[in-house]
This record gives structure tokens, sequence and C-alpha cells, in this order.
């Protein structure tokens, strides 16, 4: 079998391949996503219904307190994640948070201002509290933040990179405390 020629790769190359999630990741979102559906599941029908979102996602949402199947709930929770791609996080999240209470948000808020800091040591450090943290997407919105810093983004896109770091904290926040209840 002859051998493919070499080629020779250029920065342009890696450039156009930066920001993108891998396969991988976009799995794990995707089973992140769904895991925040169980979380919206749980809510009262008239709290899932006064969610400002898609009206299938809504009815996603009721359906599955309808489903007493385990495998049908598990593929109803997968759609519901696809249809969570479509929304915005921080309004999902706002919904969920208040479980947390007021206190574990701003030790959250505090925990990405230490990982935009200090980066890998406080990711690491984070991980150990926080079993669902993955620390490859961490890292990745971490350096998507530098990025902007470093290109000298206006403070509005440097305040959406932050929001992005701290929604997946939220997240992670969300999925290691759901976790620890169920186990």
């Amino acid at each position: 079998m002859a051998r493919r020629p070499q080629k020779n790769y250029t920065s342009e190359d890696f450039d156009s391949l930066e920001g993108r999630a891998s396969k991988s990741e976009q799995k794990r979102a995707v089973q992140r996503m769904a895991a925040l559906g169980e979380q919206l599941s749980e809510l009262s029908i008239k709290q899932i219904q006064k969610l400002p979102v898609d009206e299938r996602l809504i009815d996603a949402l009721l359906d599955v307190k309808e489903i007493t199947s385990f495998e049908a709930r598990r593929r109803q929770f997968l759609r519901v994640g696809k249809l969570l791609r479509n929304e915005d996080e921080s309004i999902i999240l706002s919904y969920l948070t208040p479980q947390q209470g007021i206190k574990k948000q701003a030790q959250l808020s505090r925990w990405v201002d230490r990982i935009l800091e200090q980066g890998d040591a406080a990711i690491h450090e984070f991980s150990k509290g926080y079993n669902a943290t993955e620390k490859h997407t961490l890292r990745q919105h971490v350096l998507r933040y530098h990025r902007a810093k470093n290109l000298e983004a206006t403070p509005d896109e440097l305040n959406e990179e932050r929001q992005k770091v701290l929604n997946y904290i939220q997240q992670v926040a969300l999925l290691s405390d759901q976790g620890k209840s169920k186990g």
C-alpha cells in the first residue's frame, strides 16, 4: 500500500479548527444538557409552563412527567437535551440555580475568578470538589477568555466569555450536586 504524501499544515489550518468542539466534547455537552433537562423536569408543571423557551421544549418536559418506562425516559431526556441546545443557557440556569442558593452562587462566582486567574491549578482543585467537571472543556472556556483578553476584546466581549465560564461551572455544580443527592 502506498503512503499518502505528507501534507504541510499551515497555521491557517489550525486556526480554522480553533474553538471547534471535538466529537467527544459534543457528546458530553448533549449528556450535560440531558442531565439539565432531568433537573428541569423536576420543576412543577406551572414552573415548566412559565419557562421562556420554545413550546416544543415545554411539551417535551411535560411529556417526561407522564413517562414511566426507564428507556423511554432516557430517550426523552436526550430529546430534551437536543432541544436545550437551541436555548440560552443563562436563562435555563437562572431557573435551576435558585435551588443552589445565593451563598452557593457567590462561591461559584469566586471559583470563576480564581480559575481565570490561576488556570490549571485552580481547575484541578475545582474538579476535585465537583465530580462532573470535564477539565478539557473547562480549559477550553478559559483559553477562549484569555484569547479574547489578549486580542483586546471589548469589556462586553470579555464579560460574555466570563459568563460562558460561569455557565459551565454552574452546570457542573448542578450536575455534581445531583450526583451526590442520588448517591
